[in-house]
């Protein structure tokens, strides 16, 4: 049986382009090394929880990439999405709760402030008439493509702008560093000394091109139902209904290249399996210097790939409690002194250590958002952080220094602990990412924008997917590697000539 194109890896960035050809009419076969799909989203079950391999909010939820996806295989509203109803940022010096409706910040010392935004703006809302409001939010709507557009190259003009250097020209205040610092990190790979404003710049823009006339704002992202691996099982199902097919446990040895031209792909038992088009969604660096081989390339390419700047590693903690303890959706813990962000990050990058406090963690609990991913009765509390892959002391120490970061910002954790699972960037190795990046490549200057790798190689017909890969491709970790798997998928429909295979 031939195929008209090949898939390795069922990371979300390589199912999405799965869709988008199977959903053209191509014959797509997507390998997968792994006994499931989904890569860093997806699930795992134990002891009647599920258990998610990172904490997610996925921008554009039912209104986004991952929807568009799904609709090119006929699978448009077979994800059911769960959204945040209370968010709460846990500081060394405060805590900031907001229930989509009103924030409320609660100091260490002094007063609390209770700040209600929404009803701010209903009211202001109430004063203007009813048709007009609807006529304008429905042409702001409309118009968000020419927005886009008219954005667009003055955006490009911060590309070069360290985030650091923007932020500091309006705010003073060490705690906005610190919260934008800890951001950057776990949303754009890098640090505020590296990272470049424009990324920042086009997320917002990105998330606001999802906005839909009279949406609640919390619909802007969610969580999907029966945990992360929904995402990425429904983009295969529709795949293979719409006459392609998906292997899990099969291992690619290698790309087969010869004369300039990919032929197809090797498998460990050394089945060649051909096919004009192969994607790899097995990260950049790993493809140039593993799959296909340098020798493929010339020395400047090759040269580049490899040196281009690999994001933040991670980690992901994921906690059993036999009763609740929060009744928070998401949130954040962070716990360092104000102002010790930058410091702190800097252990990690340059030194290669881990700082001896609770490190920053983005945490979800998604059994408060859908009641089926634990037991009757019980929580599950999932958190995820940074954490080199080439750090010089044990993982274990950030493990316990994670595991107080939770005993801190949840009254009771101790009282209810049942169990956890720690991964390291070891773990995340294992699924097939030699550097364990967070996400891929850092969004640092010099490789965003026009700057960022293009999905087309040198090599005829072959193809990078996910999250390392994309010219002018942004957004924030799942979002980011669906729209690179749907743009490049696309190119290939659009441009591309090949025989549907029999």
């Amino acid at each position: 049986m031939g195929y008209d194109a090949i898939v390795v890896g069922a990371g979300i960035g390589g199912c999405a382009a799965g869709c988008a050809l199977a959903g053209s009419g191509m014959k797509v076969l997507i390998l997968e090394r792994m006994p499931q799909v989904g890569g860093r989203c997806s699930s795992i079950k134990r002891d009647g929880f599920t258990l998610d391999t990172g904490a997610h909010a996925i921008f554009g939820a039912e209104h986004g990439s991952i929807e568009e996806a799904c609709r090119m295989v006929g699978k448009d509203g077979a994800i059911k999405w769960c959204h945040f109803g209370k968010m709460i940022a846990v500081l060394s010096d405060a805590r900031i709760y907001f229930d989509g409706r009103t924030m409320f910040l609660k100091p260490d010392k002094g007063d609390s402030i209770t700040f209600h935004a929404m009803d701010l703006m209903d009211d202001m809302l109430k004063m203007v008439p009813e048709q007009l409001l609807e006529t304008s939010m429905s042409m702001t709507s409309k118009m968000m493509p020419l927005v886009t557009a008219l954005l667009t190259p003055i955006i490009e003009q911060f590309d070069d702008v360290l985030m650091k250097d923007f932020m500091g020209r309006f705010f003073d205040w060490p705690r906005i560093h610190d919260i934008m610092n800890t951001f950057q990190c776990g949303m754009f790979g890098s640090p505020d000394w590296m990272t470049s404003t424009a990324e920042l710049m086009r997320t917002a823009l990105g998330v606001m091109e999802y906005y839909q006339p009279g949406m609640d704002p919390f619909e802007l992202a969610g969580f999907p139902a029966g945990g992360l691996i929904s995402i990425p099982a429904t983009m295969c199902e529709g795949i293979v209904e719409k006459g392609g097919e998906v292997r899990t446990g099969t291992n690619v040895r290698r790309i087969v290249v010869e004369s300039g031209k990919v032929v197809g792909v090797e498998l460990d038992d050394g089945e060649l399996i051909r096919s004009p088009i192969v994607i790899s969604n097995g990260g950049l660096k790993e493809t140039v210097a593993d799959l296909v081989g340098r020798e493929h390339f010339d020395d400047e390419y090759a040269d580049l790939i490899r040196d281009l700047k690999t994001g933040t590693s991670g980690f992901c903690i994921r906690a059993a409690l036999d009763a609740p303890v929060t009744d928070v959706d998401m949130g954040g813990i962070l716990l360092v002194e104000p102002g010790g962000m930058e410091a702190y990050f800097r252990e990690l990058w340059q030194d290669f250590t881990i700082p001896d406090v609770p490190p920053p963690i983005y945490f979800s609990v998604p059994s408060n958002m859908d009641p089926s991913l634990a037991p009757p009765g019980k929580q599950l509390i999932v958190g995820i952080g940074c954490l080199m892959f080439d750090s010089k002391e044990p993982y274990s120490k950030m493990e316990k220094l994670a595991l107080e970061g939770f005993r801190r910002a949840f009254p009771g954790f101790d009282e209810h602990y049942m169990w956890h699972d720690f991964l390291d960037p070891n773990m995340y190795i294992a699924l097939g990412e030699r550097l364990a990046p967070a996400i891929g490549l850092a969004q640092c200057i010099g490789q965003v924008g026009k700057n960022r790798p293009s999905s087309i190689s040198p090599v005829d017909g072959l193809y990078y997917v996910g999250g390392e890969a994309g010219q002018n491709i942004s957004g924030m970790a799942c979002d980011m590697c669906v729209k690179s798997g749907l743009a490049c998928g696309k190119h290939i429909v659009n441009n591309v000539t090949v025989g549907i295979a029999t």
